[in-house]
């Protein structure tokens, strides 16, 4: 018998990943709903229901993100040349919508003032706790090695949380996900990951979204019960990390801070994924054993 609230969390999965490969492109609300075979006239309801603000709120939120991310770790890029990159019909209307959505212009963008000033800044993620834990004595016994690794194109199941940071949520999703695995067999002993599909430094955290994912094979024929994807062949940056999620951010932390500016390369459009390492089950003092893993481009 069909799960008729898997299926919706399924169709409205297809559109986020639309919207994510398509974001450039002029989207109408019809091809969205098109995308999840609903009609356009209840669409956008449903969308919002499920995802927590409209298709086009959703779209202008992608863009500037996306945007972000090449003003913060990118080349050099002119405000006309990230405006259009981006979706965005010209300079002006990329700024219009910036200064909408953070309250300062895109000329006066630097990282360090968008964590200060952003109008979003109540709602991103917390992460002070962690950072405390920082100091140069601690990243120095941490001993990070990042390596650059090619990895192969991957098959995978997947399970979304949307409002990623709600250890509810999280837990009860890798469940779910984790017990799908066991009755096909494919877990304990094929790979799960964890893949950040936003920034945490910029996505309010009721609308960040995290996938569970778990490799599966190339044939396997698909059901209804969860959604699929691929991961792309793609270059990483990968870092071993072992331990609690105060290191974890560390690693992450590294990674980004001191390892890429200096690497020769960029981050490619691709998410950064967490991969684990034998079997985990989350709580507070859970250790973890785990790649911190960005995709990359040459600079």
């Amino acid at each position: 018998m069909l799960d008729s609230r898997s299926e919706y969390q399924i169709r409205i999965n297809e559109v986020l990943n639309y919207v994510e490969a398509n974001y450039r492109e002029p989207l109408a609300l019809e091809r969205m709903a098109d995308v999840a075979h609903f009609s356009p006239f209840h669409f956008s309801r449903i969308f919002r229901g499920a995802v927590g603000e409209t298709p086009h709120g959703y779209l202008m939120r992608i863009r500037l993100e996306k945007a972000i991310g090449q003003m913060s770790y990118g080349p050099k890029r002119s405000l006309t040349q990230v405006a259009i990159e981006n979706g965005f019909g010209s300079s002006s209307h990329f700024s219009r919508c910036f200064k909408q959505s953070y309250g300062f212009s895109p000329k006066q963008y630097t990282p360090e003032r968008f964590a200060e000033e952003s109008k979003i800044r109540q709602e991103l993620l917390v992460n002070s706790g962690y950072a405390s834990s920082m100091g140069s004595a601690e990243q120095i016994a941490d001993g990070f090695r990042v390596s650059v690794v090619d990895r192969p194109a991957m098959r995978i199941a997947y399970v979304r949380v949307i409002g990623g940071f709600n250890s509810t949520r999280i837990t009860s999703e890798l469940e779910r996900l984790l017990e799908w695995s066991r009755r096909h067999r494919f877990w304990p002993g094929n790979q799960l990951i964890g893949r950040s599909r936003d920034n945490a430094d910029t996505t309010p955290k009721s609308k960040y979204r995290y996938d569970w994912c778990m490799e599966i094979p190339g044939d396997f024929v698909a059901d209804r019960e969860v959604s699929y994807s691929r991961i792309p062949a793609q270059k990483f940056a990968v870092l071993p990390c072992q331990g609690d999620i105060h290191k974890v951010f560390r690693a992450w932390f590294h990674l980004y801070r001191d390892w890429l500016p200096a690497s020769g390369f960029q981050p490619a459009n691709e998410a950064a994924m967490e991969v684990f390492h034998g079997e985990h089950e989350l709580k507070a003092d859970t250790i973890f054993n785990m790649d911190c893993c960005i995709p990359i481009v040459p600079l």
